[in-house]
């Protein structure tokens, strides 16, 4: 945002919305990250958080409960990241039905991805499995072949 830029409330909220969100992919992408990043990471995720349910819609809470508790994962703290990605699974089945002009279906096998991570982390091997399975099934049937590499490659970093 430049000095002269104006944006209304609402332009705000999106803009760091996607910006805080947009600002975890580096961390989660990296394979050794800092305990330091990893905090910054997780403060990203709870604003992101805050500024879509500003302006939102119930897909974009989520997507930004995904990344919370995608970082919890990768914090090896398997108790949050299991508590948000049920809520997020709550949610994105909500979702599905409620808010199906912005639903993809690209978003339930991240919620599945994002549930076997949490399970991971939280040394639960068969649900880790479960969701693994799930995740899959949905990726299979995608058509769009950039959103299936995507799902996929973040699907084949989970290991139970």
């Amino acid at each position: 945002m430049t000095d002269n830029e104006k944006l209304t409330i609402s332009e705000f909220h999106e803009k760091i919305g996607k910006q805080t969100n947009g600002g975890i992919w580096a961390v989660l992408d990296n394979e050794r990250p800092t305990k330091r990043e990893l905090e910054n990471a997780l403060e990203l995720a709870y604003t992101s958080r805050y500024h879509w349910k500003q302006v939102g819609t119930l897909t974009n809470d989520v997507r930004a409960v995904y990344m919370i508790s995608r970082v919890f994962s990768h914090m090896m703290k398997g108790d949050s990241a299991v508590h948000y990605a049920n809520e997020m699974l709550e949610l994105a089945e909500k979702a599905e039905r409620e808010d199906s002009s912005n639903w993809r279906n690209f978003d339930m096998p991240f919620v599945y991805e994002s549930l076997a991570k949490a399970h991971a982390a939280a040394g639960n091997k068969d649900e880790c499995k479960k969701y693994i399975k799930k995740a899959q099934d949905l990726i299979d049937k995608l058509t769009d072949e950039q959103d299936k590499q995507i799902c996929q490659g973040e699907l084949d970093k989970v290991s139970c």
